[in-house]
């Protein structure tokens, strides 16, 4: 007959959530569908957010080279140059989202969400000049920037979670 130790007493008291590389961690969280984003976890609404913003940003690449490919050395400005070294660095930070959110690492997702703030700034900026210069048609620019600053809640609400569910196995652990 086999008694309950100690440690067996205390980790069915306090039960160890899984490591966020292991296999058991792929299944989804119990807290995690708590909470959704039009009918789905904030996972999904986050790895949602990463493909449309990564399809999004290799499309605008492949223009902005075939811009490159297409016109004269002589023709082409400074604004190319900056929106391909701005294109790089947003695929490079939204490739670290992706992995972030498949892996559950919340850290990866932080430079996607500070690089997506100060884009929001900037459109926010635009948005007020073009106001001004435009006039009323330039409030399709609020429409992308409100779907881009839901976008932004919805994986920092996920990296809360994450962040939450890692102080949550570290007070386990230390059990």
């Amino acid at each position: 007959m086999e008694y309950p130790t100690k440690d067996k007493l205390a980790l069915a008291e306090h039960p160890v959530t899984p490591a966020p590389g292991s296999s058991e961690a792929s299944a989804a969280q119990p807290g995690e569908e708590e909470y959704c984003c039009s009918c789905c976890s904030y996972r999904t609404g986050s790895i949602t957010v990463a493909i449309l913003y990564l399809v999004g940003a290799l499309s605008f690449l492949g223009v902005v080279i075939g811009i490159l490919c297409s016109a004269d050395v002589r023709d082409i400005g400074a604004v190319i140059f900056v929106l391909l070294g701005v294109l790089t660095v947003s695929i490079i930070f939204i490739s670290l989202m992706f992995y972030g959110v498949v892996k559950r690492r919340p850290h990866f997702l932080l430079p996607w969400a500070i690089w997506e703030g100060f884009n929001i700034g900037v459109g926010v900026a635009g948005l007020v000049v073009s106001l001004f210069t435009v006039g009323v048609t330039a409030l399709a620019g609020l429409v992308i920037l409100s779907i881009r600053c839901y976008c932004l809640f919805v994986v920092q609400v996920y990296r809360g979670q994450l962040i939450a569910q890692l102080s949550k196995s570290e007070v386990n652990a230390q059990a």
